[in-house]
């Protein structure tokens, strides 16, 4: 029996946002790089390393971990990317008021 023979009449239709690898992947990114930031390559790149939250580092999910490294740090460009405006900070600018 469907829900809306249930209620009688039509059950609203909800958005779905679709969620990318990228997208779940960025904010955890973005917080180990102000976190670490100031420290060591090393320690760095071990923060990150420590922050992979999709179990095994392998296939697509992990290739997806290591562009938005690149990107978020300023090492890539978004070539071929949406471009979302406040998505990205630019690494190479610096607050003006902290």
């Amino acid at each position: 029996m469907k829900v809306s023979q249930i209620l009688g009449k039509k059950a609203p239709r909800t958005k779905q946002k679709i969620m990318t690898w990228r997208k779940s992947c960025a904010p955890i990114i973005a917080k180990v790089l102000t976190d670490t930031k100031g420290l060591s390559e090393k320690e760095i790149k071990k923060a990150l390393f420590d922050a992979y939250p999709y179990g095994q580092r392998s296939l697509h999910p992990y290739k997806i971990w290591l562009d938005e490294i690149k990107v978020q740090r300023g090492l890539k460009k978004q070539r071929g990317l949406k471009k979302q405006k406040g998505l990205y900070p630019d690494p190479n600018q610096s607050e003006l008021f902290t």
